[in-house]
């Protein structure tokens, strides 16, 4: 396949950047390093390379953390001596959770530095007269370490679903108990069972007090392979346009580079805010490449819980058939826990769609984690990543070519 050719030029370039810049945190300088060397890849082929600057809290994403654990202790002593504190506490401490983390929203960012993030962006305008886009989307930043995914890998994710639990039994006691406080009623067993539980379960709770190293791992697979892909997609598009396969006639190609994925989707947030009346002017498709590294687990997302994002059916179905053409098996997964930057747009009713070559049913060793390496990418992951693509955009471009006929 013609992406073969293109197979050492992504590989190599993860390397450069692993070996050269190393972990990129949110809104770092190596996170603009990655950035400055992005547009020197881009500029000789794109028609317009521009950087985007924004403000975030980059922090503010996993430090709701020890917050939010610190204000559920304060929940369970006060909810001994005095419930409507208690409330007060429990009702924190759940919402720090569900609007920073598990709606993305910026919730408590007010509370934390500001720093700057820059979103690299590339067009590559087609042939002929432009009448749709398509933007094609990695993430420059890498996680932090979780040190709860290192030690623990799947397990984790138990712990989670406990804590949650936790909180809400406390929050729910709490409301019991200070209805009850306020009207004067008795004390009762169901009372001190609810503190009883919420007190033993403080320990599992407590361990997300060092839920983040404050460590950024090498972000290889996460999501430097979805970058370099993107740039192997640019130097396709240049080959192609000089006389080599297939180049647009009529949907003008956008490359992404954002930001801040890693602290809560914050760059695609802000590029999507930014440009959404742009989008909707003409028809845009956006295509995410996050998590690449075994081919054999090629996955297309249709939906994330989290965030709430419903991806667009059609591009989804779009996937699926080019991957058939290949004979390559396909997943239909939805997100149960984490976003991508696709939700971003999703949300915004821009169609979308996140493509993966990770095993998104557990968590992998290698995901958010020090093995976030080099030796865990298939060089033929990279390979057909960047055949989907190509052969979304074609499809997409021919669709659109026949419809002005």
């Amino acid at each position: 396949m013609v992406a073969d050719k293109y197979q050492d030029y992504v590989y190599n370039l993860i390397k450069k950047v692993i070996d050269e810049i190393g972990p990129r945190p949110s809104c770092s300088e190596e996170e603009r390093k990655l950035g400055r060397l992005l547009i020197k890849e881009w500029m000789p082929i794109c028609d317009e390379v521009a950087v985007e600057s924004f403000t975030c809290s980059p922090r503010a994403f996993l430090g709701f953390l020890p917050l939010s654990v610190l204000a559920y202790f304060a929940a369970v002593i006060l909810y001994w001596f005095y419930p409507p504190a208690s409330l007060a506490m429990a009702a924190a401490s759940f919402s720090m959770i569900f609007f920073e983390f598990m709606r993305y929203r910026e919730f408590i960012d007010f509370l934390f530095p500001r720093k700057k993030g820059q979103n690299v962006i590339g067009v590559i305008r087609p042939r002929g007269r432009t009448e749709q886009r398509v933007i094609v989307s990695a993430h420059q930043d890498s996680a932090y370490e979780f040190r709860l995914w290192y030690h623990l890998g799947t397990a984790a994710v138990v712990l989670i679903a406990i804590a949650v639990a936790a909180i809400l039994v406390i929050l729910g006691g709490s409301i019991a108990r200070t209805i009850g406080y306020l009207g004067s009623s008795t004390e009762s067993m169901a009372y001190m069972a609810v503190g009883i539980a919420a007190a033993g379960l403080a320990p599992i709770v407590g361990l997300f007090l060092f839920f983040n190293t404050g460590k950024p791992v090498p972000g290889a697979m996460d999501d430097m392979a979805g970058i370099a892909v993107t740039s192997g997609l640019a130097r396709y598009l240049d080959d192609a346009r000089r006389g080599g396969g297939f180049f647009p006639q009529s949907t003008e190609v956008v490359l992404l580079a954002t930001s801040a994925e890693e602290a809560g989707l914050r760059g695609a947030k802000r590029y999507a805010q930014k440009h959404v009346a742009e989008m909707k002017q003409k028809p845009t498709y956006a295509l995410f490449l996050d998590g690449v590294y075994d081919e054999r687990f090629l996955t297309v997302t249709d939906r994330e819980l989290c965030t709430g994002a419903k991806h667009d059916p059609s591009l989804v179905k779009l996937a699926q058939e080019v991957a058939a053409s290949h004979g390559w098996p396909i997943r239909k997964r939805w997100i149960p826990l984490g976003g991508t930057d696709a939700s971003a747009f999703s949300l915004k009713a821009i169609p979308a769609v996140c493509l993966h070559c990770q095993d998104t049913s557990r968590l992998v060793s290698n995901y958010h984690t020090r093995h976030d390496t080099l030796e865990h990418i298939r060089p033929q992951s990279l390979s057909v990543s960047l055949q989907m693509v190509i052969d979304m955009i074609e499809r997409l471009d021919t669709g659109c070519a026949e419809s002005w006929e």
